[in-house]
């Protein structure tokens, strides 16, 4: 039992043991692996937190403006046609920088672009609650939307790039909950301050309940980016771009914090590198940052991806443009319809009737009133929205991206063709929410768009399709507005036939094939198991 000799053999044959698996361990993963084997838990939960307060900050800073236009348009005397801007600046603001918000953060980094952009929006935001007129109104809440953009589009690459392929679309589905509950957010806070009568100045202007509203709209953009803060840069992001070893010790945090074991447990030791990354370090020039642009920009015109982004670009630009277009005058219509004169008439009846300048009071003044009921019916719209993103997020993969954007069109065609005939103002708030809800299709071609382009134009990619669709919502509302209450009943057909040509060009989405999601799942699985 005491044999040396056997003692050393033992010995010999552990320290082969040993370092085979440190050979085995240290074998090149991909991300893919890699990404599986941190595990889903408290991490994901937060970054899913963190990315709905920016995604949420946009939706909030974008759609508060719909909620004081009757206000604005008493206090500052504002016409239908400068309503329109205004419900259009901040739109407009996306567009004009997406684009650049796309290449700085596929060059510059996801969070930090991200946090820039939240800094400066609510900076813009504040001043635009002192404006002494309609212009300057307008001109702030553009640079809101100017700075805000990066909230819509790079958030969802930044979730995205920290899940594997089993996670990702349902966290990106999920994502799209907090537009909904922005929904909900915004008139819960008109609701508490809107109804408000205050006096006194501030600054040179009159304290209004709308200027109060719109500074506490900051409060979501500031908690966005105390969370991004806490956020590291998505090891995607860092292994495309060469800085391998920060994206393994990324990988290792997310680990540690998931398990709650150390992080030197973290089975991964060397990542197969990514290449195709772009870098600010090599733009010296006006002439080198513009090429730099055009390089990221070309690869999502590159002939195996011109139609399908060509296609996602269209969707985007007209489901945006009638979801945005019917939003922004959707409290306007709900006041309308909740007059006892427009008891039992029809929508279109009622939208023609409507007045489309300020009402003076008899001492000349303007009378502002801001209706609750309205914003308890939009509340009840967001909890509806929320349950049908919640059902998205858990069906997608069963039923398929397409599936699901052809269903939720057909159901919108049919709700558009109703509000020809309905009378009861339930029914008529009912088609005209669903009608509405196509917005949502605008989250589900994302999470589409997401999947198609690589992590080295993701962003650029996300951002562009982002910008052509927040174009759509500026055209639609500056031009749904003025149709809606001079041509309804054409301005409703024609809309009919717009989502008729959506279902149609949704059919020819790209989507990831059942039997190529099911062998990258099995694979994930088995680096999992082999992990443990």
């Amino acid at each position: 039992m005491d044999n040396p000799g056997y003692v050393i053999d033992c010995d010999r044959e552990f320290d082969t043991a040993v370092s085979k698996r440190k050979s085995l361990d240290k074998r090149e993963y991909s991300f893919e692996e890699a990404i599986t084997l941190t595990g889903h838990g408290l991490f994901h939960l937060k970054l899913l937190l963190v990315s709905g307060l920016c995604f949420m900050a946009v939706m909030v800073e974008i759609m508060g403006v719909s909620l004081i236009m009757p206000l604005v348009k008493c206090d500052l005397q504002a016409t239908l046609d400068q309503q329109g801007i205004l419900a259009s600046a901040g739109f407009l603001g996306v567009v004009l920088s997406s684009h650049a918000v796309g290449f700085l953060a596929d060059t510059w980094g996801r969070v930090t672009t991200l946090r820039l952009a939240m800094l400066l929006s609510a900076i813009t935001s504040i001043i635009s609650a002192f404006s002494v007129n309609i212009w300057m109104l307008i001109a702030f809440r553009f640079l809101t939307g100017f700075f805000i953009s990066g909230g819509q589009a790079c958030v969802f690459s930044l979730c995205g790039e920290f899940h594997g392929n089993r996670t990702r679309v349902r966290h990106v589905t999920l994502l799209s909950c907090f537009l909904c509950i922005a929904i909900m957010f915004a008139p819960a806070m008109a609701i508490g301050i809107l109804p408000l009568e205050l006096s006194g100045s501030m600054l040179g202007v009159n304290v209004a309940s709308w200027r109060v509203f719109l500074i506490a709209d900051v409060s979501v953009a500031l908690l966005a980016l105390i969370g991004l803060l806490t956020v590291p840069e998505t090891p995607k992001y860092l292994l495309v771009h060469g800085r391998t070893d920060e994206a393994l010790e990324t990988l290792r945090k997310i680990y540690a914090y998931n398990s709650g074991r150390p992080a030197s447990e973290y089975p991964v030791e060397c990542l197969a590198p990514e290449v195709g990354g772009a870098s600010l370090s090599n733009v010296h020039s006006v002439c080198d940052a513009l090429r730099l642009i055009w390089q990221q920009t070309v690869p999502l015109f590159h002939r195996s991806r011109v139609f399908h982004t060509l296609n996602i670009c269209g969707m985007q630009f007209v489901i945006y443009g009638i979801a945005q277009g019917i939003f922004m005058w959707f409290p306007t219509i709900l006041n309308e319809l909740g007059e006892e004169s427009s008891y039992g008439a029809l929508l279109c009846t009622v939208l023609q009737n409507f007045n489309t300048e300020p009402d003076p009071a008899e001492n000349g003044t303007c009378a502002m009133k801001a209706d609750v009921s309205t914003y308890l019916v939009m509340i009840t719209i967001g909890a509806a929205f929320t349950v049908i993103y919640l059902i998205f997020a858990y069906t997608i993969d069963m039923i398929g991206k397409r599936n699901l954007l052809m269903a939720w069109m057909v159901l919108t065609v049919v709700c558009l063709a109703l509000l020809h005939w309905l009378r009861e103002f339930i029914l008529i708030v009912i088609a005209v929410t669903l009608a509405m809800a196509i917005g949502n299709c605008g989250g589900l071609v994302s999470t589409i768009a997401m999947d198609f382009y690589p992590t080295q134009i993701n962003a650029m990619g996300m951002c562009f399709i982002m910008m052509v669709g927040r174009l759509g919502a500026v055209v639609g509302s500056n031009v749904l507005g003025n149709l809606l209450f001079s041509s309804c009943d054409a301005t409703f057909w024609t809309l009919l036939g717009f989502v008729v040509v959506l279902t149609v060009m949704a059919y020819f989405l790209p989507e990831q094939t059942k039997s190529k999601a099911k062998r990258q799942s099995s694979a994930a699985n088995g680096q999992e198991i082999s992990s443990k």
